[in-house]
């Protein structure tokens, strides 16, 4: 039986694709909230499992929260750069408000910062869980004892061993029988 642990299997995936839900969540949102656009779903959701995949990445081992603060911030990075250039170009027409860039970096910075807050505190408690269940769940620390005999197939003599492993695994038998040629 293997020790539980957060970095690997489902549960590595499940911390991924917190971390990039969360982090697309709130770009989307903090966009949403300073430009009142709303940006096309499928590029949301693209950009969302683009994160996602990233974030598995980094899952590998646990992260402090200055790690998790680059990383969400990245991907804020990421997002506002994406959502921006797209909303310029499906909005070319409309005019900007002056006080909209700074009001878009507030929002993406307090969105980053809530997001790397929730992440480091639920990174602490995934990994106190974890540990709490692997000292509670029973551990195998020696293979069991052998209760009959190894038994190993041998196969009987080859007259010509060579030859018989040439056959057999290099040359192939298609083509006409020998007897017809």
């Amino acid at each position: 039986m293997r020790t539980p642990t957060p970095t690997r299997g489902p549960a590595r995936r499940l911390r991924g694709g917190a971390v990039g839900v969360l982090t697309g969540t709130l770009a989307t949102g903090a966009h949403v909230g300073t430009s009142g656009r709303v940006p096309d779903l499928g590029v949301v959701v693209l950009l969302v499992a683009l994160l996602s995949w990233v974030a598995y990445a980094f899952a590998g081992r646990r992260r402090g929260p200055l790690a998790i603060l680059g990383l969400v911030a990245g991907g804020q990075l990421a997002m506002h750069a994406c959502l921006t250039f797209l909303t310029w170009q499906s909005h070319a027409h409309h005019a900007e408000s002056p006080g909209n860039g700074l009001s878009m970096a507030a929002g993406h910075a307090a969105a980053t910062l809530v997001v790397a807050m929730v992440l480091a505190g639920a990174e602490h408690v995934v990994y106190a869980l974890t540990t709490l269940i692997a000292s509670v769940l029973p551990r195998r620390l020696t293979p069991p004892p052998a209760t009959a005999p190894l038994r190993i197939h041998v196969p009987l003599a080859v007259q010509f061993p060579a030859t018989e492993a040439l056959l057999r695994d290099v040359l192939s038998r298609r083509g006409p029988p020998v007897a017809s040629a």
